[in-house]
């Protein structure tokens, strides 16, 4: 009997406490879209992306990532400074989600008022010390060909854009006889050293195929495999790190280079576009 009164008062005290804690009305933030703005086309190409969270801090401390679209509660009200950083699937992969190096973060200075909901643009820039290299496919000299390192059957092709007549991709296609494709970057007019191997080099880049499709760097004695993207039906952005295959060998001088295989069944076709190298200044 002792013991039922004693867990009965200790029930009534933690709902008394529970009760009495005012824990205060949220107020919602939503930001539906994510876009990337372009300062420079000229040197920071397209603003094509794959965003795929935001990243939040309210005064400097960490709320939270969150899918896009998102709407979410925080409990701070008044003026308060948000500041949000774009989220990507490094690599493609979900557990590889990070706030991504080269996209600037946004401060925006806001009025937070209870149990309201304020909409927010997630517009990032890329940061001011972003280095690029770059092939969009639009001049007829397309950066990605034969080197002494590759044996190849066929090349990448120049094909028109269908929704915009002024703008190509590159399209690579094997078959039976043309089994076998490898391109690469020219290691003396392109060449990718990158000796400070702690700071990334990121490959971003569109896709769509209907067969592997893999990715490597090339120094004159061997291949370095980094990545095979599935096929999509669909174009896709990625952005994959070579850093790691980079700090293998800092000092090296390597070619980024594409490579794909027919695969006996039906004719391959697989095309790129907005490829780029982005490291730092």
């Amino acid at each position: 009997m002792r013991f039922i009164l004693f867990a009965l008062l200790s029930s009534l005290i933690i709902l008394a406490s529970c009760e009495g804690k005012d824990e205060g009305i949220p107020v919602y933030i939503q930001i539906d879209t994510a876009e990337v703005i372009i300062k420079n086309p000229n040197k920071e190409g397209s603003n094509n992306h794959s965003i795929t969270d935001v990243w939040v801090y309210i005064n400097g401390i960490y709320q939270g990532n969150y899918e896009i679209p998102a709407k979410f509660p925080v409990l701070n009200t008044g003026n308060q400074k948000i500041t949000l950083k774009a989220g990507i699937k490094l690599n493609g992969i979900s557990a590889t989600r990070e706030a991504y190096t080269f996209y600037n973060f946004i401060d925006i200075d806001t009025l937070l008022t209870e149990a309201k909901t304020i909409k927010l643009e997630a517009k990032f820039p890329y940061i001011d010390n972003a280095n690029f290299w770059i092939e969009d496919f639009n001049d007829g000299d397309i950066k990605i060909g034969t080197t002494p390192q590759t044996l190849t059957d066929t090349s990448i092709q120049q094909i028109p854009d269908p929704n915009n007549p002024l703008e190509f991709y590159g399209g690579i296609f094997v078959d039976a006889v043309r089994p076998n494709f490898i391109g690469a970057t020219n290691t003396e007019t392109d060449p990718i050293y990158y000796h400070d191997a702690d700071r990334r080099l990121v490959l971003e880049m569109q896709y769509k195929s209907n067969q592997y499709l893999h990715i490597g760097l090339l120094t004159e004695a061997k291949r370095l495999d980094v990545m095979t993207l599935f096929p999509s039906p669909e174009w896709q952005t990625i952005y994959i790190d070579l850093t790691p295959t980079i700090k293998l060998n800092p000092y090296e001088k390597y070619s980024l280079a594409f490579w794909t295989l027919y695969n006996g069944e039906y004719n391959g076709e697989i095309f790129l576009n907005n490829v780029k190298l982005v490291n730092y200044e």
